[in-house]
């Protein structure tokens, strides 16, 4: 979105809104210039002008799709994160315009950011409120699965009657999402495990399923100052991101106290502002870290706005930790961001952080332990700080195959073999 672009409220729905998606969408002549000379022109329906992970992921992504295309941005909401409760007429009003604007809009395709929370508070309004949404809008749709619910997929087929009946409870609650996903023309994700759990969900959907992981691009920071220096004698265990509870940095105060004292933990990122349980979540870090007395070993960063002195401040990092609990996703911007400074990365066997694990020449990229055993936890800080982790000794070549396979420009061309197909009815592979 330029500089020119304003957020301004709608009078409808008492939401926010860009005036980049109002119906002339403010392209250019030089915009149809450029979809004269072969150019497509896509709109992207995510999350934009929020603190929101998904908004971070999209503006990246944008960046390498504008090689191609030209890209529209049609803001979404996050309706947890919502200080007030909706009704349905208003959530009805919102639709119909977001829908509307889309539909009017001078795009060849347009491309969804789906998480459940873009659509409702509770799954299954969301699900329905998404196949309401596929079914009225008027272009070819790729659809971005980010997360894969347990519930989404299928019970062990069995014979017997009780199997039965799941399966055919199974196929009632997901009859909403079943409806969306067979309206796109494409369907993405970003793991090959998440690809394994669609397919044996939706067989028939497999020709038009997608495996793009997402980007490992390095945020350009020269000459930018970190909001925080190390010093020389310390040594940073980084864990980067949102502060959730679902990113177990608990694991990590329960190593620091087997760790040397010139050992900090440095938590890059703050408190998503609208995580109504954040701040129980940061408080009982706190206190824990007050009962083994860690205080003066801890560095809360508090929320990084800038990408750029977000990536300095990174690039201080002496081994990053992501020590995550199972939560479905179907990829990791976090890990793509510490994968692309050429720093040990450490997480937990979730399986989100497997992703740029999957071939025989990037398999040791990272590694993956048990970080609810503190000691070992600390065995391996200590030997990749300090160089000793003669178990991977292919560790920096193998990071450094990642960051080549998995680069914003490899992702860019994927996505463009995805629309072109997509727009001509055929089916891409990537």
């Amino acid at each position: 979105m330029d500089g020119n672009t304003a957020l301004v409220d709608d009078e409808a729905t008492g939401l926010r809104r860009s005036s980049a998606d109002s119906p002339g969408l403010g392209l250019t002549a030089s915009d149809h210039a450029r979809r004269r000379a072969g150019r497509m022109t896509v709109a992207m329906m995510t999350p934009w002008d929020q603190q929101c992970g998904n908004a971070e992921y999209a503006k990246r992504l944008v960046a390498g799709l504008e090689q191609f295309a030209t890209v529209v941005p049609f803001d979404m909401q996050n309706f947890i994160d919502q200080d007030r409760r909706i009704g349905w007429g208003e959530m009805n009003a919102y639709f119909r315009d977001l829908v509307g604007r889309v539909n009017r809009c001078d795009a060849d395709i347009i491309h969804l950011q789906h998480e459940f929370c873009f659509f409702a508070r509770r799954l299954g309004p969301s699900n329905c409120r998404f196949a309401d949404v596929m079914r009225r809008l008027k272009k070819p749709v790729v659809v971005s699965l980010h997360t894969w619910l347990r519930s989404m997929s299928p019970t062990q087929r069995r014979r017997t009657t009780s199997q039965q009946w799941a399966n055919v409870l199974h196929r009632l609650r997901n009859r909403h999402i079943s409806s969306a996903l067979r309206r796109a023309a494409a369907i993405v994700l970003h793991s090959q495990e998440t690809h394994k759990l669609f397919v044996e969900a939706y067989p028939d959907l497999k020709k038009r399923v997608h495996v793009v992981p997402i980007p490992i691009e390095r945020v350009a920071s020269a000459g930018v100052k970190p909001p925080f220096v190390k010093s020389s004698r310390d040594a940073w265990v980084m864990i980067p991101g949102f502060v959730s509870r679902y990113k177990g940095h608990g694991h990590m105060l329960a190593a620091l106290q087997h760790l040397p004292e010139s050992y900090k933990l440095v938590v890059a990122g703050g408190v998503h502002p609208k995580d109504k349980n954040g701040g129980d979540y940061w408080r009982d870090l706190i206190q824990q870290a007050d009962v083994w007395g860690l205080q003066s070993r801890i560095l809360f960063t508090g929320f990084l706005n800038d990408p750029a002195s977000q990536a300095a401040m990174l690039e201080q990092a002496d081994v990053f930790l992501l020590p995550y609990d199972e939560v479905g996703q179907s990829g990791s911007a976090v890990l793509a961001d510490a994968l692309s400074f050429d720093k040990p990365v450490i997480t937990s066997r979730a399986r989100s952080m497997f992703v740029y694990r999957m071939d025989k020449d990037t398999a040791f990229s990272s590694i993956a332990v048990d970080v609810g055993d503190p000691k070992a936890l600390a065995t391996v800080i200590r030997s990749c700080i300090r160089g000793e982790d003669t178990h991977y000794p292919e560790m920096s070549a193998q990071r450094a195959i990642a960051r080549k396979r998995y680069c914003l420009e490899h992702t860019q061309a994927a996505y463009e073999r995805v629309y072109r197909e997509a727009l001509s009815g055929g089916q891409a592979r990537c």
